[in-house]
């Protein structure tokens, strides 16, 4: 039971973390998202995997 309430703990505040980052920067995924498209751009087109 114990360890039940650990984890809904850190699931809750997890929870509460995203919605805070989410209130600040309403933008933040969005961002994420795409600058993780460019990442795997570069990397596919990188020299040093030919």
């Amino acid at each position: 039971m114990k360890s039940l309430d650990i984890g809904l703990g850190m699931v809750g505040g997890m929870a509460v973390a995203v919605t805070a980052v989410n209130a600040l920067y309403p933008d933040v995924w969005r961002r994420m998202k795409r600058d993780g498209k460019r990442a795997i751009k570069s990397i596919q087109h990188s020299p040093l995997l030919k």
